[in-house]
């Protein structure tokens, strides 16, 4: 509904709004219909300019207003000035440039921004200088299928982006059954079925088919012995056949209540492998205990544990974050505050209105996954809402 009504007006925007109504865009079909067209409206417009391959530097206020300077109407009344890179001419390094504006409504996202895989969210023994082995978004393992082929793999994470990762590995390997592909996989939760807590809860009447499936798949991988690789058939948490099992050349190991101690370099290794230690987490106050263990021969860790907002571009800003969340203030409240907010289910949720977007910089708003925060738990829908608000707000002045 919201692509169909914010795509009216675009021509070329409306066919897509129109076939996608009732079905779920895959981000692939996002991108080349409605982002693409859109973005070339915009670039053919005379009163908007791209600028492309460009990263924010710092954002502050003109003239002798610094962060600590109070007054609501003197930084109301001064314009901002946004400090961007961009590539120099013929690839000679970067250049910057100064952009002056009235308003600046930051929509810069959270994807790749990923957390860190040490205990207390801090980085682990090892990690930043192994950085170029770890993934922190979802692959696509398929156009780069030699990194996983007769490789073996860390995935860690216990929500749907681990899961979606594993299951594309998954049907790597069954696509490719003269190969092993070997996985495991680390969460800091358990898989509690008897009592009642599974990795992954389930959602009463799911509107969404194929997250009920990726939740099925989850528990039935972490309650069986070695994913019960080389079986045919395997029963679910439910209680229900899983005819579509891994194919015998897909190995995965679950390795339960742990979190990364640290990463090293197998020396001897002619492929650069690495080795991760592992800390067990205490099963009541998920404390870190004296047990360890550790995975040999590791090629590629892939983090899906979350992202991070990059908070450093309006440091010089009047914004009040979110201890916890990292998310504008007044959002965050009303978040948390929602009915929606303890709700495994994501989709239980409403815009908390055009007040939650202002911040105590005039014309500064946050908008888009950033406003979230940390929080995984942001919609498309809502962030068009979220710039309905922000256009209100500039229009009325605010």
């Amino acid at each position: 509904e919201a692509l169909t009504s914010l795509g009216a007006a675009i021509p070329e925007c409306k066919e897509m709004g129109k076939e996608m109504e009732a079905d779920y865009p895959t981000g692939k079909e996002f991108l080349d219909q409605y982002l693409r067209p859109l973005g070339e409206y915009v670039a053919g417009s005379e009163r908007c300019k791209i600028m492309l391959e460009t990263k924010v530097v710092s954002i502050g206020k003109s003239s002798k207003l610094l962060k600590g300077d109070m007054g609501k109407i003197r930084r109301k009344g001064a314009s901002f000035r946004t400090l961007v890179t961009t590539q120099a001419d013929h690839g000679k390094g970067e250049k910057e440039e100064m952009i002056i504006s009235d308003a600046v409504v930051d929509a810069s996202g959270t994807y790749g921004n990923g957390n860190w895989l040490g205990q207390g969210g801090i980085p682990a023994l090892g990690e930043r200088s192994f950085s170029a082995s770890i993934i922190r978004t979802i692959p696509n393992v398929v156009e780069d299928a030699a990194r996983y082929l007769n490789k073996t793999t860390a995935v860690v994470g216990s929500a749907y982006s681990a899961i979606t990762t594993i299951n594309k590995l998954k049907e790597l390997a069954a696509a490719n059954t003269a190969a092993t592909v070997d996985v495991h996989w680390c969460t800091r939760r358990g898989n509690d079925v008897a009592e009642g807590s599974p990795l992954y809860e389930k959602i009463e009447n799911d509107p969404l088919p194929q997250r009920e499936t990726l939740s099925k798949l989850a528990n039935a991988l972490a309650s069986s012995n070695n994913g019960c690789a080389g079986t045919s058939v395997c029963a679910t948490t439910d209680g229900e056949a899983k005819d579509e099992w891994p194919a015998p050349n897909f190995r995965l190991l679950y390795h339960p209540r742990v979190q990364l101690e640290s990463i090293s370099s197998n020396a001897a290794d002619s492929d650069s492998t690495m080795s991760l230690l592992l800390r067990d987490v205490n099963e009541l106050d998920e404390a870190a205990t004296d047990k360890v263990h550790a995975i040999k021969d590791v090629s590629t860790v892939i983090a899906n544990v979350g992202f991070r907002p990059d908070t450093s571009i309006f440091q010089e800003l009047q914004v009040h974050q979110c201890y916890a969340s990292e998310g504008p203030m007044k959002l965050a409240a009303a978040l948390m505050s929602a009915s929606g907010s303890g709700s495994v289910d994501c989709l239980a949720q409403e815009s908390p209105g055009k007040d939650t977007m202002m911040n105590p910089e005039p014309s500064f708003y946050i908008v888009g996954m950033k406003s979230y925060g940390r929080s995984s738990k942001f919609l498309l829908t809502i962030g068009h809402e979220q710039v309905h608000h922000v256009m209100e707000l500039l229009n009325e002045g605010i």
